[in-house]
């Protein structure tokens, strides 16, 4: 094992000592690294859907726009520095390696210092995030929640603006059952004094918000944006904000729900562009965004698509989203998930558009067996053959090829991608 995996999987082995609320470590960590999320000018991003696609939009048009950017996500798909992008780029492993020996060692100094629990590894992995985007000088660093909010690791920053994605039901054993409770949990993100952009959401949800006392600005309202041609190679969107009318963009992205994620992070450029004073190259941004996993097409004959829907409403939007593009298909769904997942509810969800369902393992921490995912498959009504990867893989582009006008979905968790990619049936 060379040094970079074996820092790595130190820095997983973190994960067995589960999720922790609270900001003391991180807090506690962040002072022994000199602060340096204050150096930084951050645009957080919560949800519980769509807020990669929201923090890729943003990093893309401010990379046009010629600044040097910073984009924290997770999880990654393949390769932990994905996690961690300077102008797009991840970080390379020799830094990586670096920086994780850095922080391995800061956190014993912590924890000896100040009697805390052990740093969890996105504490750790948050920490990397801000000590590496300060020390590149990076002009904006976009920042995407773990999970939650109020007490996600990265909500030691204030930030310029503060941006809520679509809120669903989702991480219920950490975030609570009802959606108010988890809005609660998202809003936590909100600063007093600083500006809030916020996805549609409903009644309740944004009753929540609001109680937060700041202002917020509802994407809807602010972008107008109307799909003028789409294809399986992207969508043509005229888009109109209360200052500008944006030239004809075609967004690579596919879908209402990435209509809709774009609309939210045209709303927050607009607001940091007003404070920092810069003319977006929406555009050029959003023309050559790129964010896999996300309704990606892998093939065209026959059509395979992986799309990372792990919760109801994404599984929704997902369903929505076939129909929209491939009208009259059948299609077949490779199924994955973690255990804590509402499998009932994404099967639900997915119903009206499966005509066939394999599961497979998720080799990841809380991933289901093959087996196990099938049996909750059973357990909402519908059958699923269960199997390794590559042998689904085969089954399903067989029973493709086979019949006119089907399709091949892969879906259930973003950690698909990788399980794919280790198969060798995918190079990423």
């Amino acid at each position: 094992m060379s040094e970079l995996k074996k820092a790595v999987a130190d820095l997983f082995a973190r994960t067995a000592h589960g999720i922790k609320p609270g900001l003391d470590v991180i807090h506690a960590l962040l002072q022994a690294l000199d602060n340096p999320h204050h150096k930084l000018a951050v645009i957080h991003v919560a949800g519980t859907n769509g807020k990669g696609s929201v923090c890729a939009m943003i990093e893309s048009v401010l990379r046009a726009s010629g600044f040097k950017t910073g984009l924290y996500t997770s999880p990654h798909l393949v390769n932990f520095s994905e996690r961690f992008r300077i102008n797009g780029v991840p970080m390379p492993g020799t830094k990586l390696e670096e920086y994780i020996q850095r922080l391995e060692k800061t956190a014993r100094y912590v924890e000896e210092v100040t009697s805390n629990r052990p740093a969890t590894f996105f504490e750790m992995s948050t920490a990397i995030a801000f000590r590496y985007f300060a020390d590149e000088e990076v002009d904006f660093a976009i920042i995407e929640t773990g999970m939650g909010g109020r007490w996600d690791a990265t909500n030691m920053v204030i930030p310029l603006v503060s941006v809520i994605t679509s809120i669903d039901i989702d991480h219920t054993v950490y975030l609570g059952e009802s959606i108010e409770q988890i809005a609660g949990e998202k809003a936590g993100i909100i600063k007093s004094g600083r500006p809030v952009v916020s996805a549609p959401q409903s009644g309740s949800v944004m009753a929540v918000l609001k109680n937060e006392g700041v202002p917020i600005i509802g994407s809807s309202d602010a972008v107008s944006v109307q799909c003028l041609e789409k294809s399986p190679a992207g969508q043509k969107l005229k888009i109109e904000t209360q200052s500008r009318s944006l030239p004809p963009i075609n967004l690579p992205l596919l879908g209402e729900c990435q209509r809709e994620n774009c609309a939210v992070a045209i709303a927050a450029l607009e607001v940091v562009a007003d404070m920092t004073d810069f003319e977006p190259e929406f555009k050029r941004g959003l023309e050559s965004v790129e964010w896999g996993v996300r309704f990606q097409i892998l093939d065209k004959e026959p059509v395979v698509i992986l799309d990372g829907a792990h919760n109801p409403s994404a599984a929704n939007a997902l369903a929505k989203t076939l129909k929209e593009y491939y009208p009259g298909y059948d299609t077949g769904f490779i199924l994955g998930f973690l255990e804590d997942k509402d499998i009932h509810g994404c099967i639900h969800s997915l119903g009206p558009v499966v005509a066939k369902i394999w599961t497979i393992p998720i080799n990841a921490q809380r991933g289901l067996s093959a087996e196990d995912a099938a049996a909750q498959v059973k357990a909402a009504g519908l059958y699923a053959e269960a199997g390794t990867v590559s042998n689904v893989w085969k089954s399903a582009r067989e029973w493709a090829e086979f019949g006119d006008k089907r399709l091949v979905c892969i879906t259930g968790s973003l950690y698909i991608k990788q399980m794919l990619v280790e198969a060798g049936l995918f190079s990423g």
